[in-house]
């Protein structure tokens, strides 16, 4: 619409203009209502053929109409764009002339034209939906996402469990009787019987449920053979055995796996010697090969290219040492390859296993070694499994208290096989609404009536997606662009999404945030799950079946090419939206020119260390995503500046040196993501890129960023993590005023060059609530008095209330007293760190409720630490430097659990500051000073920190003789220069680590060596630690006499 406007403003073709304003708005308003009849479609699709093809023309004409929109937006920002440097005549003839002939003669007819197919495609569906009197709508609300996240990932497989670890030669108990005792306790396992019946009863467990597993089950796969896998006797068994685990998709396979994986048993038998790789549906030896070398080695191995490379360096990689190495999922299709896979293992280290999980019966035949049945997985049994099903259907809720929706539940559990995924998605769905309305249409779905393979659990997954919002529907069909077992970023996927246009604004909410519901409602769906490689961080999976239902939901839109076979596979490709190639074929170069052909493409990614050539992409005038990360393209061309739709590019991990000057016109770009390339340098022009949420730059790039002149123009920029302060146009501390959507951390530095309180308000540091760490550094350090005004600047550069880790360093002022330093302005801060202040004298530190750690360093000048007490009225101090201050009982800094003082070197009192009286709970303290402190401390200054575990006090005098250490004490480092410590006394036995000690002869009384202490570090002078004890300590044997 800006596009239009600019033309009417100039009245040039007024007429003309106004029409193609009417059609535009009349194109923009049919959209929600086409929106509308596809998610009202959707529940069609599966059951009427006619359908899915009418719902499968409207989504296109849908995309369609929305690529025209977009494109006339974009061409609209580009005009503004390079019009803004031009005088008021220059931009009329140039904006307004070429875009009115751009626009009204080029895009008219393109216009009615998508007008007219949308509202037949609209049409046709409409009449279809209602001829057969489809009404069904997806549930529109998020729901809470506690009820059943926490719900056990194993549940009720302690019999497999127990008969997998045994045959991989585990033993069920560990040396230790405590660490046996809780790991089985653990477990589950009762502690009161003896170790002898214990490993007779398991056995026994072992060859029933071992016999039991490899005969015929109730439950069979239709079409498949009635009995379980044989084995061929004639089978040769090399060191390496091979246990195969086979079920229906869905079963828990996987679960299993990674539980005995992680297993403490498992982990001690086989220590580091674990690797987990995950097949899927396509078994390719060399990227098997490569994953379990590195994964073995720690390394990426990018010179290995061959099969017989990869093979010989994996057997010098075996060893002798045994491992566990797990297959997940392997496909039919590895039938003819398995044979050579295996060959490097044959000789490998005895005891060594490869635990493999299929769903085919035959794959499990073939790669069985013959003193390994294969062990048939089922689903679980009927009370087991209604007991988990019930968990995840009513939540918190109890059943009992909802006799009408057991009944309906008993129902709809005896459809799902037994199985914990359809469980958790099935039950997931349910709990949204416990209404019997609600439940008996889950019930009631024509899903459950469609053709299947018996005990297959599609119709539940397919239940789960169709009753997703609308906006969430696209989010999780792109993700099958992606292959199987495909680690997905938290912020990376939402950035795609946002940039696919999927996520839809509300209110004042930010995309991304709203993007991140969009994965926690996905995720609290069972749709996605924790990554269980990367557990500490926000990464996830797909579930195979999952991943399987996502393309047939979007059969036409999303393309992965996998090998050849992937481009026979599709018959409409001129539809497809998003593709991802993934196979690194020579042979495939040839076909992938017909890339640029595809101009309705989205979405394009590359895999791994594919050749790219650069021409390939130059016409795809909707792209929206491309991700060449890992690819050997080392230059990008010219003609990627026109590719003006482009909202994310990824070219980390390639080698990319340097971005082509007509890249700095791609106006709409969001993300650039260059982190970890080769990329040498960064252009003045990225403040041309008004639209970008984020960049991430190669280490080397980084630095210069903050240096570039009016970053201020990136006023939707969220990682800027440096801002270098300069004097000059473009590089003052207001170019941060608009920048407030910065997130996480900031460093703000040569703040010196702030001229006075005014210029340092227009950062409007206040109003960037998505900071959590700031640091305002002056200069690196400060010695003498410099600006009076510094004050004036702290005083403007108020942090965000929401600030959690706040860093000040080189500040010239000689008080640290803004007014936003009190407790109602700093809730939520956790670390106060001043460093190098070297003019501040005194310091008031209020009585921050979330305060952790507390450093103070280089602040040479320093005098007097004062804790405020108290939130409102007067309000109480305790003076670090004063004798005559006292304390009311009540502890000021509750939630101090570190503090750190080094080289404060005036500092005249510790006793009131370093109190167990106001830092209760204090777990670590370090002083280190390089020169005399004013100050000395009572014997018994620190046995009264109850919890406190580290204690370094690297000073000169300060040490008293005697002192005694409090019994919670684990580590302990001493170097008190020329003041020897000749006894100390703790009132415990748990210290475990030594450290520089000076120049004591003897640090503990004989009666009172700590019994676990096990590692002594710098003690050259140490001459006795207690005979007695000497067992423990050993190793000062090496210190002494050095």
């Amino acid at each position: 619409m800006d596009a239009v406007q600019t033309i009417v403003s100039t009245g040039i073709n007024i007429h003309e203009a106004t029409q193609l304003s009417d059609e535009l708005s009349r194109l923009r308003a049919t959209l929600p209502k086409a929106r509308f009849l596809i998610n009202r479609g959707e529940w069609g699709r599966f059951k009427n053929k006619d359908m899915a093809i009418l719902l499968s023309q409207l989504k296109d004409t849908t995309y369609d109409a929305e690529d025209l929109l977009r494109e006339s937006d974009d061409q609209a920002l580009r005009q503004k764009m390079e019009d803004a440097d031009r005088s008021w005549a220059g931009q009329l003839l140039s904006s307004s002339l070429n875009l009115a002939k751009t626009l009204i003669r080029g895009s008219k007819t393109r216009i009615k034209e998508a007008q007219e197919k949308l509202d037949k495609a609209v049409a046709d569906l409409e009449g279809a939906l209602n001829s057969v009197g489809l009404s069904i709508e997806a549930v529109q609300h998020m729901p809470e996402t506690s009820s059943v996240v926490g719900v056990s990932q194993v549940f009720g497989r302690d019999k497999e469990r127990d008969l997998v670890i045994e045959k991989l030669g585990v033993r069920s108990m560990i040396g230790r009787n405590s660490q046996r005792d809780q790991v089985i306790e653990l477990l589950g396992v009762p502690l009161t019987r003896g170790a002898a019946a214990r490993a007779k009863e398991k056995r026994a467990a072992a060859t029933v449920t071992g016999t039991k597993s490899a005969s015929s089950r109730t439950k069979k796969l239709k079409g498949e053979s009635s009995r379980a896998p044989r084995l061929d006797e004639a089978k040769c068994i090399g060191n390496v055995s091979v246990l195969p685990i086979f079920g229906i998709g869905g079963v828990g396979k996987t679960t299993l796996a990674q539980f005995i994986y992680n297993d403490p048993r498992v982990q001690a038998h086989f220590g580091k010697r674990r690797v987990w790789v995950c097949v899927s549906d396509l078994f390719d030896k060399r990227r098997i090969t490569k994953e379990i070398i590195e994964s073995f080695t720690r390394e990426e191995y990018k010179s290995l290219f061959s099969l017989d490379a990869l093979q010989v360096e994996l057997m010098e990689q075996l060893g002798r040492q045994k491992f566990l190495l797990v297959l997940d999922d392997i496909w039919p299709n590895a039938n003819d390859e398995w044979e050579s896979f295996y060959a490097p293992f044959k000789n490998g280290p005895k005891g060594s296993m490869i635990l493999v999980t299929t769903r085919s019966p035959n794959v499990a035949d073939l790669v069985a070694t013959n003193n390994c049945k294969p062990i048939q997985l089922e689903g679980l049994d009927r009370d087991i499994f209604w007991e988990f099903f019930s968990k995840c259907a009513f939540g918190e809720e109890r059943p009992e208290s909802y006799p009408q929706l057991q009944d309906i539940g008993h129902s709809i559990a005896s459809r799902l096989c037994g199985s914990p995924l359809a469980a958790k998605t099935i039950g997931r769905l349910l709990n949204m609404e416990l209404t019997v309305q609600h439940w008996e249409t889950v019930r009631n779905s024509e899903l459950w009536e469609l053709p299947h393979r018996e005990n297959e659990i599609l119709p539940a997954l397919q239940l789960s997606y169709l009753y997703l919002p609308q906006e969430l529907k696209r989010c999780f069909a792109f993700c099958c662009m992606f292959p199987k077992d495909y680690s997905f970023e938290r912020d990376e996927i939402v950035d795609i999404w946002v940039a696919e246009g999927f996520v839809v604004s509300s209110g004042s909410t930010r995309l991304e945030d709203m993007g991140i519901r969009y994965l926690d409602d996905l995720r609290s769906r069972f749709l996605f799950q924790t990554d269980p490689k990367y557990p500490n961080r926000t990464r996830y999976v797909m579930h195979d079946l999952i991943h399987d239902m996502a393309q047939s939901v979007s059969v036409d839109e999303c393309l992965l090419m996998q090998d050849l076979r992937s481009r026979n596979e599709r018959r409409m490709l001129y539809a497809v939206r998003h593709m991802s190639v993934e196979v690194a074929d020579e042979s495939l170069k040839s076909g992938m020119r017909g890339i640029q052909d595809l101009n309705k493409l989205h979405s394009l990614r590359f895999g791994i260390n594919f050749n790219v050539e650069i021409t390939w992409f130059n016409q795809l005038s909707n792209i929206l995503y491309l991700s060449l990360k890992g690819c050997t393209v080392v230059k990008l061309p010219e003609s990627i500046g026109e590719l003006n739709s482009l909202r994310y590019l990824d070219i980390s991990y390639s080698g990319v040196q340097e971005l082509p000057e007509k890249f700095w016109c791609l106006y709409s770009l969001q993300v650039v993501d260059a982190s970890c390339s080769s990329l040498k340098a960064i252009s003045p022009y990225v403040i041309k890129l008004i639209n970008l949420r984020r960049l991430a730059l190669p280490t080397g790039c980084s630095p210069k960023l903050s240096e570039i002149s009016r970053l201020g123009n990136l006023s939707r920029l969220r990682n800027l993590q440096h801002f270098t302060v300069g004097t000059g146009d473009g590089r003052k501390i207001g170019e941060l005023r608009g920048m407030n959507q910065l997130s996480v951390a900031l460093l703000i530095s040569s703040i010196c060059n702030v001229k006075n309180e005014e210029e340092a308000a227009e950062a409007s540091l206040v109003e960037k609530r998505y900071l959590q760490n700031l640091v305002l550094q002056w200069r690196k350090k400060v010695t003498s008095l410099v600006k009076s005004s510094e004050n004036g600047v702290l005083e403007a550069l108020h942090p965000p209330p929401r600030i959690e880790h706040l860093s000040v360093q080189g500040f010239g002022g000689d008080s640290f007293s803004p007014s936003w330093f009190r407790l109602e302005s700093l809730l939520t801060l956790r670390s106060l760190v001043l460093f190098h202040c070297g003019v501040l004298k005194n310091l008031s530190i209020p009585s921050f409720p979330s305060l952790e750690a507390l450093t103070l360093s280089g602040n040479i000048r320093l005098k007097t630490v004062t804790i405020l007490g108290g939130s409102t009225g007067g309000e109480r101090m305790q003076h670090a430097s004063s004798s005559s201050s006292s304390s009311n009982g009540t502890a000021c800094l509750s939630g101090l659990t570190h503090i750190g003082l080094y080289s404060c070197e005036d500092l005249q009192n510790l006793d009131r500051c370093l109190s167990p009286e106001y830092l209760p709970s204090i777990k670590s303290i370090e002083i280190d000073s390089s020169s005399d402190l004013g100050l000395s401390m009572p014997v018994d200054s620190f046995v009264g920190f109850k919890y406190l575990q580290d204690l370094k006090i690297h000073c000169k005098l300060l040490c008293p003789q005697g002192m005694v250490l409090p019994p919670s004490l684990r580590r302990l480092s001493i170097a008190c220069g020329r003041s020897p410590v000749t006894n100390l006394s703790p009132s415990f036995y748990p210290i475990g680590r030594l450290a520089r000690c000076g120049t004591s002869r003897y640090i503990f009384a004989h009666e009172a060596v700590p019994a676990v202490l096990r590692e002594v570090e710098a003690m050259p002078m140490v001459k006795e630690i207690a005979d007695a004890q000497w067992c423990y300590i050993s190793c000062a044997l090496k210190c002494a006499d050095r």
